[in-house]
């Protein structure tokens, strides 16, 4: 049996008079638990360092790794065990004072869960000198192993994380260098740097006034519900999340002693949008939001229950939900974890900034908060909504919310300013009543729903699929305590009448649906889950506009036969505002389709129309490559055997609200919405052909790319090359990404997450094309003539630089059999692969069910400096 684990070394090590480090006991957790916490804090003490600390028999085992945590899986970093520390260590983050072992600042770099990988129970592994284990932090996730060494007396170990088939990212101490408590670096917290002067400074600057806000007594601002989702100048979108709302406040110092009534300076405190003190529930909120480098504000945001794959689960939430006994509390938060995406700036250093505009707020609010961790900055992109929506629904992520970017703050309202839209359609209702059924069901057939409209409930029909056994059981119990003789709700058809049980609407349930008919019905609707943590007042509105009350009242019958209609009324399409900006008209002026019968591929007979359908088919995909990029056209107006032309300057006679972008004395298109790009393509376009930067940055691209031109060469040959740079570039651990030019060739992207310049992304590219060409000197050459070639697949570097440009993923080749250039698995890069299967007629259905293997250029980037120092060395020795 392991030894029993002790916490002597360390405080015979430490003065407790002269520290602010925790001196906690031991604290064994029960054996069926299977989760533990894990946590990673940057230690500036005489050297700089990482201590990695794994919960194993009731304390953190400590190693020290002095260079940090790597992802590369060939990185094995030394690893020095330590005295155990007390599980408190956890949240110690703060200044050890000099003359104390380990002076130095320690910050809370990384903390989370582990599971054991292997089965071994911790202990056992580590008496046995290895631990193997699946991390779920805010930065390491995935699974890594720690191996005692024979060097060292025992003390020396190896952290590594292993391959599991993926490519490594960024080095992690590198590009997250901040805490995930307070968001300062180490060297900011030795510094003793603290952002409550300058928020005020900020704030002030801005208009707000300086008077103190109760969050206690505040309510959220809440939003309407609109169908369509928009893009539009001066709104920003942020993605909504599957959890529930709280506001977060941290109390000014206040004068005398603390009480109840006025906490001490520093408390934190949670509470629900019902004001309810939620405090006891989520401390890991509290304890966390309380590092903030401020002495006093008030956040808004979502509290979100993550799964193993880092997902929102509102089923996880639940069973956090109402606990307070401190135990299970302390249980749950390991098996449980919660964070909170915080999207609002209520108030900061003594400063009210519910009058600031939305963007305003937002930006004082990124400079409070850590971009990772429990409290966490909750991002948004300006404009393109329709473009987040899309990924949104392709994510299956809960939808997408609209602000108005010059919006002030309205507590406890529901605005316009604020819009939602949901993905696929769900919508919370009432429940004002219930169905009996047959059979297993005889106590409960059906559910009856009701929309919000205005002061009333209006009926939107019934739904009796998606409930398990414990739900029905539930259900049948609360409904028969709150049955009422007369319905709370209008317009239910007769028919459902006469066997309905008509209840007092207390229960709000999500149901998803297909669509809402004339009469405001919902077809095809299934239950989903309770909503205990809604209102009545909270469920959304009946969509379109409906059912109206007031001065503008439209009344419908059941069979939608009888209107009365006021001059008030408000036309369908509730929630969608006017248009506020050149790019987004009215629908019916902006965009216009012509000739779509017209023949582009003769021997195959796909029209224009095939083609602008195919680029509406794969929009969600190919839109993340547009956003932002200039765009150069060739334009093929009769189709591919007629004439075309290469036009880069967008024409004259383009509508107002296409978007363009000026280099020099240039125009270029700028496709950041469906309609734009359609707009393009309707004008003749086949292939879009993209710069590797975006506008913001067009000195800095996304993507290094290697062109393989097989002309005059087997296409094999191509492929035989481009498997010997996958291997070479994984053993260097560079993420790279391959898909097909849509022609003969393979194009091969590296990604550089905008760090470098075009010219430093073309030296990358010729030193890999000179290596590879000196590697494989039979099969592949740089002579760019092709008289020069002799039969070899052209290794193509040059297509990097200011303006050069890409056939963009997805898109369409003005070649026989309407091919694409399609982004592939590194699986598929074989032997079998075959370009031209992948066309217009073939290539939706593939995007639809395997997604796009290439989007990672969009999120990684390689370790540059290291890859070209690897690569320069293998190439000079070789020559």
């Amino acid at each position: 049996m392991p030894p029993k684990r002790s916490l002597d070394e360390y405080r015979q090590k430490r003065d407790r008079t002269r520290t602010p480090e925790p001196f906690g006991e031991t604290r064994r957790r029960g054996a069926g638990d299977a989760a533990h916490c894990f946590v990673v804090q940057q230690h500036a003490a005489r050297r700089m360092h990482w201590d990695f600390r794994l919960e194993i028999d009731g304390v953190l085992v400590s190693w020290a790794v002095p260079r940090g945590p790597s992802v590369n899986p060939k990185e094995k970093r030394l690893a020095v065990q330590t005295e155990d520390h007390p599980l408190e260590y956890a949240d110690f983050e703060g200044i050890i004072p000099p003359g104390n072992y380990g002076a130095g600042a320690v910050i809370v770099w990384d903390r989370g869960t582990y599971r054991s990988a292997d089965g071994v129970p911790p202990a056992e592994g580590l008496a046995n000198g290895k631990l193997d284990v699946e991390l779920n932090g805010h930065k390491l996730r995935g699974r890594w192993v720690v191996v005692r060494t024979k060097r060292g007396g025992g003390k020396d170990w190896l952290l590594f994380r292993k391959a599991e088939g993926l490519a490594p990212g960024p080095e992690p101490v590198l590009a997250h260098p901040s805490s995930i408590l307070s968001g300062l670096t180490v060297e900011e917290l030795e510094r003793r740097e603290e952002r409550t002067d300058e928020l005020a400074a900020r704030a002030k600057e801005a208009g707000a006034p300086r008077r103190p806000l109760k969050a206690g007594g505040l309510s959220p601002m809440l939003a309407e519900t609109a169908e369509k989702p928009f893009s539009r100048a001066g709104w920003i979108f942020e993605l909504k999340y599957d959890g529930i709302r709280a506001l977060v406040a941290k109390e000014p110092p206040v004068s005398g002693l603390p009480s109840p009534a006025s906490p001490a300076p520093g408390t934190v405190r949670v509470f629900s949008r019902t004001r309810r003190d939620i405090t006891e529930t989520f401390p890991e909120i509290a304890a966390s939001a309380a590092h903030l480098p401020c002495t006093d504000f008030i956040l808004d945001g979502e509290i979100v229950a993550v799964d193993g794959r880092g997902a929102g689960s509102f089923e996880r939430l639940q069973q956090r939900l109402g606990l307070t006994n401190p135990a299970h509390v302390a249980r749950a938060a390991l098996e449980i974890p919660v964070l909170i995406y915080c999207f609002d700036l209520l108030a900061v250093a003594g400063h009210d900034l519910r009058g600031l505009p939305l963007i305003t707020r937002k930006q004082l609010l990124r400079r409070l908060l850590p971009p990772q961790g429990i409290v966490r900055f909750a991002d948004h992109i300006e404009r393109d909504g329709a473009e987040l929506f899309a990924e949104a629904a392709a994510r299956h992520a809960e939808g997408v919310m609209a602000k108005r970017a010059a919006s002030p703050y309205e507590d406890g309202r529901r605005s316009r300013n604020w819009l939602k839209f949901k993905a696929p359609h769900t919508a919370d209702l009432a429940v004002v009543g219930y169905l009996p059924g047959k059979g297993a069901r005889a106590r409960l057939g059906a559910l009856m729903l009701g929309w919000r409209a205005g002061g009333e409930l209006v009926y939107a029909g019934n739904v009796g699929t998606g409930f398990d056994t414990p739900t029905l059981e539930a259900l049948v119990r609360r409904l028969h305590a709150s049955e009422r003789t007369t319905a709370a709700f209008r317009h239910a058809p007769r028919a459902v009448g006469r066997n309905a049980r008509f209840v007092e609407p207390q229960l709000v349930a999500e149901v998803r649906y297909t669509e809402v008919t004339s009469a405001g019905l919902l077809r095809q609707p299934v239950f989903l889950r309770l909503r205990d943590d809604k209102t009545i007042a909270e469920c959304d509105e009946v969509p379109g506009g409906r059912w109206e009350t007031g001065d503008g009242r439209r009344d419908q019958t059941e069979n939608g036969t009888r209107r009365k209609t006021g001059q008030n009324r408000r036309a369908s399409g509730v929630g969608l505002p006017s248009p506020v900006s050149r790019r987004v008209p009215a629908p019916d002026t902006r965009l216009r389709l012509t000739n779509l019968d017209k023949v582009f591929w003769p021997a195959e007979g796909y029209t224009k129309g095939d083609l602008l359908k195919y680029y509406e088919q794969v929009w969600p995909y190919l839109a993340p490559y547009l956003r932002d990029r200039p765009v150069v056209l060739t334009r093929y107006p009769d189709g591919i055997e007629g004439k075309s032309f290469f036009q880069k300057n967008a024409p004259e006679f383009i509508p107002d609200w296409v978007p363009t972008c000026r280099i020099e004395d240039t125009e270029y298109f700028v496709c950041n919405d469906l309609e734009t790009l359609l707009y393009v393509i309707n004008l003749g376009c086949i292939p879009l052909h993209v710069w590797s930067a975006r506008r913001d940055a067009l000195d800095h691209p996304d993507w290094a790319i290697l062109d393989l031109d097989p002309k005059g060469a087997p296409f094999s040959h191509a492929v035989a090359i481009a498997r010997h740079i996958h291997r070479l570039l994984t053993a260097l651990g560079a993420p790279h990404f391959v898909k097909t030019s849509g022609q003969e060739g393979l194009h091969i992207l590296l990604p550089l997450g905008a760090s470098m310049t075009h010219d430093e992304a073309k030296t990358l590219a010729e030193v890999l094309a000179r290596l590879v060409a000196a590697q494989m000197p039979s099969l592949a050459t740089i002579a760019r003539l092709p008289s020069a070639r002799g039969g070899k697949v052209y290794v193509d570097f040059l297509q990097n630089g200011f303006g050069k440009t890409i056939a963009a993923p997805f898109s369409v080749r003005p070649r026989p059999g309407a091919s694409v250039s399609m982004p592939l698995g590194w699986g598929e890069v074989n032997a079998g692969l075959d370009p031209a299967r992948f066309s217009i007629a073939t290539a939706p259905a593939r995007v639809r069910r395997r997604g796009d293997p290439m989007r990672g250029v969009l999120e990684a980037a390689i370790d540059v400096h290291a890859v070209l120092a690897a690569l320069s060395e293998q190439l000079g020795s070789i020559l």
